[in-house]
């Protein structure tokens, strides 16, 4: 990449660069320990030499950038350089990225833009799973990162300066320092503690365009809005622990390393300033004079000052080299009102007036919270109670109706069966009614009968009775008639039988 920064020049001075360029990296790289070239592999042990010239051990802290695609060009190659001569002068390790390392699974974009914002998560994780995997007292306590088109101004500016105190317990656990602007967070520059609850934030990162893609259809940006998303919404699964995760992360003033040469966004139109190609008028000084934006003369936050560390040319892809062009060349120019070690001492009181502010917040926040918690956890106990009871009496009130249906049941089997025996009985008994009345039925007709067979025989006999008294009477009578009287006799005798029959 070096090479690369050597711009059209006479021959022999092209030469006398390159001679001199190869001797401060060789120095560079054996005594200063600081990463020159792109190609650092997560993991792959890294040789500190810091010791053999300042006499202290290299920096617990670190850098991380992408610079692929768009990125790869002369302006921020010289940036990036601004970089490095603030990591030579404190011993910072850089990790550059010049690859996308993500594929199309999460690197879609509704807008079509250039590929590579998801590969800052994914390159910012591999570093500080890498960093954690080390023991303890060898690996990096923190990392910023830095996009790649930003440019160091204030090379004597350390970046522990904007730290929180180690001897504080109440900001042991903030992980994260970000700042904000108008956009709300801005992930262009920021500092992670290297920590498993950075791991957790950058792997939930760099799935944001999977679990939440409805999202990405409306976000304004990438990775930042997945920042937004995760730390500041409701909906956010940091939302779910204590303070919602708010323990875990402050926003620090913009201008501590991400200061930005623009005092407002837009022109009073409406029209985005970075759209345009950057003009003499807009190329600020650094000081509360302002370029006339249409939005008066008040002096935003972010609005880089001189003897601030780094300037950030977010959002001006288009006509980056418009942008940064003149910024480069006046940090190239090592001017003593913008790299200057005064303004790190005035840092150094505002970062402790700054940290201890936020420790007293914190505290107080931490203390709320545990109340809050506690209440939250009395209240669940006594919801928990309260179902507790009232599935106890529904239980109770289940197993009354449950045993209610029993016995109905069995109730109601016993009255069937009993119904079915009477049903039976009633059955048997008319039976034995019907063959009574039956049996009843045939002796009354037999007894009809006999009676019947009475008559006929009382009547046979009368009559038989009668025919022989009329013989009897005929023959005394009429003596000469005895054949007559044989016949009417012979007829008598055979008139019982016939009545039998």
């Amino acid at each position: 990449m070096l090479i690369h920064g050597i711009h059209r020049t006479k021959p022999a001075k092209a030469v006398l660069v390159l001679l001199l360029l190869c001797f401060v990296w060789a120095w560079l790289s054996n005594v200063q320990g600081v990463r020159l070239t792109d190609d650092l592999i997560p993991g792959r042990h890294h040789v500190d030499k810091s010791t053999k010239h300042t006499g202290k051990l290299r920096s617990r802290v670190g850098k991380v950038t992408v610079a692929a695609n768009k990125l790869a060009s002369d302006v921020i190659h010289r940036a990036l350089l601004s970089h490095e001569r603030h990591n030579a002068r404190h011993g910072y390790v850089h990790y550059i990225a010049e690859h996308q390392a993500v594929s199309g699974l999460i690197e879609h974009d509704r807008l079509h833009r250039a590929k590579g914002a998801w590969t800052k998560p994914a390159y910012l994780l591999s570093i500080i799973v890498a960093e954690l995997e080390k023991p303890e007292e060898e690996r990096l306590e923190w990392i910023y990162w830095f996009d790649a088109d930003t440019l160091v101004m204030n090379t004597e500016t350390p970046l522990e300066v904007f730290l929180p105190p180690a001897n504080s317990s109440a900001l042991s656990e903030v992980d994260l320092l970000i700042t904000t602007n108008w956009d709300g967070l801005n992930s262009g520059v920021f500092a992670l503690r290297v920590s498993p609850w950075s791991v957790s934030l950058l792997s939930a990162v760099l799935a944001y365009p999977i679990y939440e893609a409805p999202r990405t259809q409306k976000d304004r940006f990438r990775d930042q809005s997945a920042f937004q998303f995760l730390l500041e919404n409701g909906e956010s699964p940091l939302a779910n622990v204590p303070m919602k995760g708010r323990d875990r992360w402050v926003k620090v003033p913009m201008r501590w390393f991400n200061s930005l040469p623009v005092n407002n966004a837009f022109f009073k139109n409406g029209t985005w300033i970075f759209g345009k190609n950057m003009t003499k008028a807009m190329f600020d000084n650094g000081t509360t004079e302002v370029f006339d934006d249409g939005h008066g003369g008040k002096v935003n936050p972010w609005k880089v000052m001189q003897g601030d560390l780094v300037v950030h040319f977010a959002g001006s892809s288009n006509v980056r080299d418009s942008w940064m062009e003149p910024w480069v060349e006046r940090a190239e120019a090592n001017l003593p009102e913008w790299n200057n070690a005064t303004t790190k001492y005035l840092l150094k009181e505002e970062a402790a007036e700054f940290w201890k502010k936020t420790e007293e917040q914190l505290v107080i926040d931490k203390a709320k919270s545990k109340i809050e918690e506690e209440q939250k956890k009395k209240a669940q106990k006594e919801r928990e109670k309260k179902e507790k009871k009232e599935k106890e009496e529904k239980d109770k009130a289940e197993k009354e109706r449950l045993e209610q249906v029993r016995i109905e049941k069995e109730q109601k089997a016993k009255d069937a069966a009993e119904k079915k025996i009477a049903t039976a009985e009633k059955k048997r008994l008319d039976a034995e009614n019907k063959a009574i009345q039956k049996h009843d039925k045939k002796l009354a007709k037999e007894k009809v009968q006999e009676q019947k067979a009475s008559a006929r025989a009382q009547k046979a006999a009368l009559a038989k009775q009668t025919a022989t008294q009329l013989i009897t009477d005929t023959a005394r009578s009429h003596p000469a008639n005895k054949t007559a009287v044989a016949s009417v006799s012979t007829a008598t005798q055979l008139t019982p039988s016939s009545a039998s029959r």
